[in-house]
């Protein structure tokens, strides 16, 4: 089977960056796959794309060594089980709060005995090869985010759930559900405390955890603080952030 390269950099103590896709583009997919990150993920939660064009960002995502992962909208099997099958290496959950909403999504992601996920890889296996049925419950990730107080009072047993590959911090979400007056400030000591206890919990279970980077520079703290899947980049806020910047800089020019 394919190799899972998250997997080999984690083995090999290093960080992994990541980057959000929320345009409905197999185009911008391309783009941003050769932009070398290490993995790209497909959120089908808010972002703007259906299942097929999602597919067709998978197979752009295909043409480099990029890391295809998806967010799915729910903790809902059908669409778990249909993602993985078109290809995804790794499946983020939103919205787990519960030990047992943790492994209704892990025993999506496995095939039996360790989960009850339907046969069916119709792309999968020409992606990741022959094997992919006997090698892909331990090579597909299973990444359930963290995004409530619920979440967090219990995280310790969400991240003890067999067949977790790892935690993924949904830090808006989370300062929103502490009551917290700015969404991601990271000298929050409520905030800091509540990434500690999720690093600990990740890490006394062998598992790995990842966030959003609201700003690059602050890759650095949080892989300190012990993330190893690091987004700094959302394909949307790239093409604001561009077009916004161009058009002051053209404009200041024509003023002078």
């Amino acid at each position: 089977m394919r190799e899972n390269k998250l997997k080999t950099l984690w083995n090999d103590s290093k960080p992994a960056l990541n980057a959000w896709l929320t345009i409905p583009s197999s185009w911008s997919a391309e783009l941003m796959a050769h932009a070398g990150y290490d993995a790209l993920t497909i959120d089908m939660q808010h972002g703007l794309m259906d299942f097929q064009i999602a597919l067709s960002m998978m197979q752009a995502i295909s043409t480099t060594e990029v890391v295809p992962l998806v967010r799915v909208p729910w903790n809902e099997p059908a669409m778990i089980m249909r993602m993985l099958d078109a290809g995804a290496y790794g499946i983020i959950c939103p919205m787990v709060n519960t030990r047992t909403e943790s492994e209704r999504f892990v025993q999506a992601c496995r095939y039996p005995p360790a989960g009850n996920r339907s046969y069916g890889p119709i792309r999968a296996a020409t992606y990741a090869g022959d094997d992919y049925f006997t090698a892909a419950n331990h090579t597909v990730l299973a990444l359930a985010m963290i995004e409530t107080n619920q979440a967090l009072d219990n995280v310790h047993d969400i991240s003890a759930t067999p067949g977790l590959d790892g935690l993924y911090v949904g830090a808006v979400d989370l300062s929103i559900s502490m009551g917290l007056s700015e969404k991601i400030d990271l000298d929050n000591p409520q905030l800091q405390e509540a990434l500690h206890k999720i690093v600990l919990a990740a890490d006394n279970n062998n598992i790995i955890a990842g966030i959003h980077v609201n700003k690059p520079e602050n890759a650095t703290i949080l892989s300190k603080i012990g993330f190893r899947l690091l987004t700094p980049a959302n394909d949307s806020v790239l093409l604001k952030t561009a077009a916004n910047s161009t058009l002051v800089e053209t404009l200041n020019g024509l003023e002078v």
